[in-house]
């Protein structure tokens, strides 16, 4: 194999070799006398190298292994007070990141207002088991299939490296509604075991991983009228049409209005694997803000009173209370037939 310095030289050499010829010879044809060097062909570029994921598998499995033990010990801290910990958090922060690092935040701000039976639970040590790694050629990010120790609960976990800071896991998705949940076909990996990479535009059957959250917050603001017809029904999206459905079927309704409106995620990288089956799977950020307003006819004479939850960021009363909400979803993309989301994650992360 010979490098771009080795290939410049070889030319070098051939073109004083043939100077020095020319200068003693007529202009004849005398190609058949020269020297070899002169009549040698460049080597045609090495082929560049296959690209890797960026780890190993057991480089991965570490690096799951030591966010479980810190975010067991954050937990743990949060545990034990009675109060937001930001000493808690801080700590989470250095093994968590993206939408998952909001989310978890999340938590940790609301803490005054869960169950005993709540925090206790949230307290306890959870260790992930049987992971598989799958790591993009050529990405600088990974995931991995987990099975929680102690609930059988199935997910897949992200990590990527936020920001120059090293290795976060940014994102934790169910692979369902339900235990015995799995992926819709297997990883496609090529022959060293990496797998392949979708970038977020490109579409696979009706929909690319970066057109899943427009279709997913549709059915929020308007019930599926719009963008969220493709999507095929699954508890997910069950479950936001309930919300839509039922968003005015409150004691307050006579008085105030809820409205949803989809809003920018706060971390807006997509993550997405190409399946044996041609189809794509894809952990997709995802944010809407829920309104909540006084009819006109009441401004004047009436105020609305936040929940225990939307008080923590904001306790005044007020004609409009504005919850932002933060998610992940994790969405089926097949050739044919329509799309799946097959899990989604939100949390309130503001209330204005």
């Amino acid at each position: 194999m010979s490098t771009p310095y080795q290939r410049r030289i070889a030319c070098a050499l051939a073109t004083a070799v043939t100077l020095t010829v020319t200068a003693g010879c007529g202009a004849g044809d005398d190609h058949a006398d020269r020297p070899a060097a002169a009549r040698s062909t460049p080597q045609a570029p090495a082929p560049a190298p296959a690209p890797k994921g960026a780890v190993t598998r057991d480089e991965a499995k570490e690096l799951l292994s030591r966010y479980v033990a810190v975010n067991n010990r954050a937990n743990a801290m949060q545990g034990r007070s009675t109060s937001p910990s930001e000493q808690a958090r801080k700590l989470l922060a250095t093994v968590e990141g993206g939408q998952l690092l909001e989310q978890s935040t999340a938590d940790y701000k609301l803490w005054r207002t869960k169950s005993a039976k709540e925090k206790e639970e949230y307290a306890d040590p959870f260790y992930y088991i049987k992971p598989v790694v799958y790591a993009p050629a050529g990405e600088r990010w990974f995931a991995i299939e987990v099975t929680v120790d102690r609930t059988g609960w199935k997910g897949l976990v992200v990590f990527d490296q936020v920001h120059g800071t090293g290795w976060r896991n940014v994102a934790t998705v169910a692979l369902g509604d339900k235990k015995s949940s799995r992926l819709p076909a297997p990883i496609a990996t090529d022959r060293a075991g990496w797998a392949t990479p979708v970038n977020a535009t490109t579409r696979t059957g009706r929909l690319a991983p970066n057109q899943v959250a427009d279709a997913f917050e549709d059915l929020f603001s308007s019930g599926g009228t719009g963008a969220g017809q493709v999507l095929a029904r699954t508890p997910s999206t069950e479950h936001a049409l309930k919300v839509y459905k039922e968003r005015n079927e409150n004691n307050g309704s006579r008085a105030a209005t809820k409205s949803f409106k989809q809003t920018d995620a706060r971390h807006q990288k997509i993550y997405a694997l190409k399946l044996r089956d041609g189809s794509t799977l894809a952990v997709v950020p995802s944010a809407h803000d829920q309104f909540y307003e006084l009819k006109k006819e009441f401004i004047l004479r009436a105020k609305l009173i936040p929940t225990k939850e939307e008080a923590v960021f904001n306790p005044a009363k007020r004609i409009a209370v504005i919850d932002e909400f933060q998610g992940l979803l994790l969405a089926h993309l097949p050739v044919s037939g329509k799309p799946r989301v097959l899990s989604h994650e939100f949390r309130m992360v503001d209330s204005q």
